[in-house]
């Protein structure tokens, strides 16, 4: 007979999920049919993440997202006190958080948002009134507000009828499993031209190509010369999954740089907490110039397991390997309740295999689903991406000699 030792809780989605192209993030902000207005007075929650719950759909490419509506979830998410802690409704799981006080709403809402594009549904029970917070971009937030006396609609948070900076609860989508399972790619530069030695006096047209799974927030080019001193600076904000650096060469001018060694730094960041960091040297003297190219390629990750299990925790184990024969990092961090328990940490190497220890003592942090995520990444920047689902329980056996011991259900997301 099996028992667990609690109910096995419904956890939350990977902080770097990737959305199927045809419905890339950017898509939301002009897709108007995914918001809607509360039906009654008392159930804005109810909206906010009907509309929340929309927009996962539309980015998990379900045709009938629009069937999400506050009367098809009212059966499994309301209750006499309001919207529920934690529902499920066509393979979305949508659970409740509370911000913390150590930062501001809003930076919490920023790290949010990179994990959850669909949005996070926000609360101000002294007003009492909910929001579904839908984006930060270019600085800014972006909401839907249920509510009749404001613009419907995609609007920015400044005209919304609650301040974000007083809400303290929010929801969000802990599960989902229309999304597809295993490991994803990453941000990663690919076909990349710069200038191995530049001619005196010359310019150059940088050339290649950026890709990530979400959009690529930044991008900049440096170039350094021995005293650590920027030569030449150019950024870029493309808020697109691709972006082709010759876009960047109107910003930089080469031709005046002096004879010497510098370092050419590309760097880029995404939505996801992805960056690269990727240098190449640069020879600028009299003569002609020569391109140096770049192709990297991302590093795979499998076999991603969970063993020895006891008490105190279990061991985190996977398989990292390049193509490039560079170097690897692998990193991971466990996160349990929605918040991050275990900091990043390198993993340990035996080979091709990496493991780490995550200290998951159930009855001391009083829950039994953890889930982990896993990044590798090369020399040059490139890096996948993976999760764990962990959830531990217990096996009992009827015999006397045996006893019980911990089991773990997991999955690879």
């Amino acid at each position: 007979m099996h028992k667990r030792l609690a109910a096995l809780l419904l956890i939350f989605c990977l902080l770097f999920t990737m959305a199927p192209a045809a419905f890339a993030a950017t898509d939301l902000r002009s897709v108007d049919g995914l918001y809607a207005k509360q039906q009654t007075a008392s159930t804005c929650t109810l909206a906010s993440a009907a509309m929340m719950m929309r927009r996962r759909a539309y980015l998990d490419g379900i045709e009938d997202w629009d069937s999400i509506t506050e009367s098809s979830l009212r059966r499994v998410a309301w209750s006499y006190v309001g919207l529920s802690h934690e529902f499920t409704a066509k393979g979305i799981t949508v659970q409740h958080g509370d911000f913390t006080s150590d930062t501001s709403v809003e930076n919490q809402l920023i790290t949010l948002l990179k994990q959850h594009p669909e949005g996070i549904v926000v609360y101000d029970r002294k007003v009492p009134h909910a929001i579904l917070v839908t984006d930060y971009t270019d600085g800014q937030f972006y909401c839907a507000d249920p509510s009749s006396v404001v613009a419907a609609g995609r609007i920015p948070a400044s005209q919304a009828t609650i301040s974000i900076s007083k809400a303290q609860y929010y929801w969000y989508v802990a599960a989902d499993t229309n999304r597809p399972i295993g490991v994803s790619g990453t941000l990663t530069a690919t076909e990349l031209v710069y200038p191995a030695r530049l001619g005196m006096g010359s310019d150059f047209d940088f050339a290649g190509k950026l890709t990530s799974p979400g959009n690529i927030t930044n991008v900049r080019i440096t170039l350094q010369n021995d005293s650590g001193n920027v030569a030449a600076d150019a950024t870029a904000q493309p808020n697109a999954p691709e972006y082709d650096l010759s876009g960047i060469n109107d910003q930089l001018d080469l031709s005046s740089l002096n004879v010497g060694n510098y370092t050419m730094q590309l760097t880029a960041d995404d939505e996801y907490g992805a960056r690269i960091c990727l240098r190449k040297q640069v020879l600028v003297m009299k003569g002609d110039t020569t391109s140096g190219v770049y192709s990297g390629k991302a590093p795979e990750l499998n076999n991603i397991n969970a063993v020895n299990l006891v008490e105190t925790g279990f061991d985190v184990e996977c398989e990292a390997t390049d193509e490039d024969g560079t170097n690897l990092s692998v990193v991971y961090s466990a996160w349990a309740d929605g918040k991050q328990f275990t900091i990043s940490q390198i993993a340990q190497r035996n080979g091709d295999t990496y493991t780490t220890h995550i200290d998951a003592n159930a009855s001391l942090l009083g829950i039994d689903s953890f889930l982990i995520n896993i990044t590798v990444m090369d020399s040059d920047g490139n890096s996948a991406r993976g999760a764990l689902l962990v959830k531990v329980g217990v096996e009992e056996d009827d015999s006397a000699t045996t006893g019980s011991s911990l089991v773990a259900d997991q999955k690879v997301m």
